[in-house]
């Protein structure tokens, strides 16, 4: 019996988990992510005997390092208290508990086939519906006229963070400079504040025989995030799986397909603008902000990396980042204009 087994079996009748129809005997796949900015082992529970899982299990990888599994659990919560949950698409916290220096998070099982790069190429149309459907759902909290001080909180903040994490960086700091000039623009623009996943791509996305969105992980969530910005994620992550982009070259000339001139990507984005209340000729400047804020949330991913395998693994692994790469192409493009 494992750690994840242990603790289920502990708290089974003080958590109500028979609610869930795992049963008493059920089956734990342990999953270990590759990524190098993942904090996290994830642990799915099938009742014993079936095909899909009842619930899933988040452990953080190093002791004391919580952070980021309570603030998934808090946002759920939130969402749920907004109404937001299953039927949206939304996995449901079951509760969260500390065992020794960890807290450990339970959640629903969301259900439905992975949209991974094989089904996205089968049927693009598909996938743009269902992404655009999903993030069109997720609630404005906060009006334009209450959420002044967007760019400091959403833009500057992280970026000064990852400037922080590679202090000695001149390419880097260079990037941010150059990025907050271009933006000047929308600094002084009034944007509402929105339910952001972060990280809309596979595996943290899965879809119903109805065709409706359902998704996992909300690990780099917030809900003070900006229009556009998820949508913008999820239809990258689209054109790559479309043009089979699976290294950094080719991921750019997808980013050119979907986002560069008569990109295909353009009208389902300026669509979501306009329902946001957001004018669609600040399309080019919300698509760079993506790639720039997306690439500040290595900021606190690679934290632990920083501490255990010190800054130069940081550096490398900052600028081998898709996202950093996204980024500094989109700047490029943005600046050929």
């Amino acid at each position: 019996m494992n750690f994840v087994d242990d603790v289920l079996h502990d708290r089974y009748w003080e958590l109500g988990l028979y609610r869930y129809d795992i049963g008493a005997d059920w089956e734990t796949v342990l999953l270990t992510p590759r990524f190098v900015t993942s904090r996290h082992l994830v642990a799915l529970i099938f009742p014993r005997g079936f095909r899909e899982p009842r619930l899933v299990v988040k452990v953080p990888r190093q002791p004391g390092d919580n952070l980021s599994v309570r603030h998934e659990a808090a946002v759920m919560a939130g969402l749920k208290a907004l109404g937001l949950g299953a039927e949206q698409g939304i996995p449901e916290v079951v509760s969260t508990v500390d065992v020794g220096d960890h807290t450990v998070l339970i959640e629903t099982a969301v259900r439905g086939i992975p949209l991974d790069p094989r089904h996205v190429a089968a049927d693009l149309k598909r996938a743009v519906k269902a992404g655009s459907n999903f993030v069109d759902a997720l609630p404005c909290t906060a009006e334009a006229g209450a959420n002044s001080n967007w760019y400091q909180r959403t833009v500057v903040g992280p970026l000064r963070r990852l400037v922080e994490l590679l202090p000695m960086e001149p390419e880097v700091v260079g990037l941010v400079e150059r990025t907050h000039h271009a933006l000047e623009p929308l600094q002084g623009t009034r944007l509402p504040a929105v339910v952001e996943h972060g990280d809309l791509s596979h595996p943290n996305l899965f879809l119903r025989p109805n065709g409706t969105l359902q998704v996992v992980d909300w690990e780099r969530s917030r809900t003070d995030g900006v229009p556009g910005h998820d949508l913008v994620f999820y239809l990258q992550y689209l054109s790559e799986s479309h043009e089979q982009a699976y290294e950094r070259i080719p991921q750019l000339v997808a980013f050119d397909k979907a986002f560069g001139r008569g990109g295909w990507a353009l009208q389902p984005l300026r669509s979501h603008l306009e329902l946001r209340g957001v004018d669609p000729q600040l399309l080019p400047l919300l698509v760079l902000a993506t790639w720039a804020r997306s690439t500040a949330t290595l900021a606190y991913r690679l934290t632990g990396a920083a501490t255990l395998q010190g800054k130069a693994h940081t550096r490398d692994a900052v600028l081998a980042d898709r996202d950093y790469w996204l980024w500094r192409h989109a700047m490029d493009s943005w600046e050929l204009r």
